[in-house]
């Protein structure tokens, strides 16, 4: 039995081929950030060198999180790639799972930033304490009461040094109905969210790029009606000469994002949508900001204007705007192609 085992959740790379429990040969290494570009040709040479062939393989085992964002949904789509394309079954076990070392009892600890870190206790394949999020604090403290645990993960970031990382031996033990996942397009990255309403969240607004735009398209089928999909957002994004697009980004997690028009003196907002976990946290305040500082630093004609449309149902969203001194000038009768009117807001950039 062939098995592929990937785990991309932090800041290494690590790639698995085995034959039943023999390892017929792996790689690991750190590439933060970089997995992305590496992952598909490491998986490559793991065959190439042990001159399997890849229709041969008879499992992949993927961790699912939690960890950095964009390194668990590298991991998790390429092996959901290869096990859909060569129909054999997908196993899951969530990134800290993975850091434990069989028999012991272990707390398995990574970096989530910010005074953080993910947080999950094992022994010998038994959960002890789910994972989630704590502070560092509160981890220091765990561990002053748990002296006999053992300590697990990359902890050079708490001051501590934990049991080195290779998971070459824990994966073996997801090959089980616990880890199996039932339905290969179903399997989802788990992104552990500490308690954003009592916690400050740091959240960057920057210039849209390509890669945001999967992630964009699945943030406008929830908020609007008929949604933007990849290609009108490519078009906004590389083709409209006038159009200015930002990202609002929360730990490399696409939160929300802006699209807006300057022309002359007068700007138009054509969409600006966050996420539903990350409404009411200031999210919307730094996009509207961002569209605001561009305003300003217009070359030329000063923008006196900012305009937009809003469903005249849409009531969180006309409260937001009247909140920020946009005021409704006029309804435009069946404006939406369900035939609903559209509320015509503007605020005038000239006395603020």
């Amino acid at each position: 039995m062939y098995v592929l085992a990937v785990d991309t959740s932090d800041k290494y790379l690590f790639v698995c081929l085995y034959r039943d429990a023999e390892v017929l040969a792996s790689t690991c290494y750190e590439a933060w950030q970089r997995q992305s570009e590496y992952l598909v040709e490491e998986i490559a040479k793991l065959f190439q060198e042990t001159k399997v062939e890849k229709r041969e393989l008879n499992a992949v085992i993927s961790t699912c999180g939690p960890g950095s964002y964009t390194g668990v949904r590298i991991g998790l789509t390429v092996a959901k790639t290869i096990a859909f394309a060569l129909k054999v079954p997908l196993y899951l076990a969530s990134s800290l799972e993975a850091l434990q070392k069989f028999p012991s009892t272990c707390i398995c600890l990574a970096n989530a930033r910010s005074k953080r870190s993910y947080f999950g206790v094992y022994s010998n394949g038994v959960c002890l304490e789910p994972d989630c999020i704590k502070t560092n604090e509160e981890v220091r403290a765990y561990i002053a009461e748990h002296p006999d645990y053992l300590l697990s993960g990359d902890l050079g970031y708490l001051g501590l040094e934990g049991a080195s990382y290779d998971p070459k031996d824990a994966f073996l033990h997801f090959l089980d109905d616990a880890h199996r996942c039932k339905e290969v397009h179903a399997a989802r990255p788990i992104y552990l969210k500490d308690d954003y309403s009592t916690t400050n969240m740091k959240t960057i607004v920057r210039r849209t790029i390509p890669s945001d735009l999967s992630f964009i398209a699945e943030i406008e089928r929830t908020c609007f009606n008929p949604p933007y999909d990849e290609k009108q957002l490519m078009y906004e994004l590389n083709e409209n000469p006038y159009s200015h697009m930002y990202t609002a980004v929360v730990e490399s997690e696409v939160v929300g994002y802006v699209d807006f028009m300057i022309t002359f003196n007068s700007a138009s907002i054509l969409r600006i949508a966050v996420k539903e976990s990350f409404r009411k946290k200031g999210v919307g305040n730094l996009l509207l900001g961002q569209v605001l500082k561009d305003c300003e630093a217009q070359k030329g004609d000063p923008v006196e204007y900012l305009t937009l449309e809003v469903r005249e149902s849409n009531a969180p969203a006309r409260a937001f705007y009247k909140k920020h001194r946009f005021e409704a000038v006029t309804t435009k009768k069946g404006y939406y192609d369900d035939g609903e009117d559209a509320i015509y807001m503007v605020r005038c950039l000239i006395h603020g």
